[in-house]
């Protein structure tokens, strides 16, 4: 696997962890809209990962 490759990996595995944690609220209170839009991102980031080759 290729350093950047790698890093491409490590990123969407990072964003998908915050994301999750953003929806399951140990950051805070998550209102209607935020966790909407975590919903998606947490989608396009998990197909992110899938492209990376997971």
């Amino acid at each position: 696997m290729a350093d950047a490759e790698r890093r491409n990996k490590r990123y969407w595995i990072d964003e998908i962890s915050f994301l999750e944690a953003r929806l399951n609220g140990s950051q805070g209170d998550i209102d209607k809209d935020d966790r909407a839009a975590c919903e998606e991102a947490l989608k396009a980031a998990q197909a992110k990962l899938k492209d990376c080759g997971e």
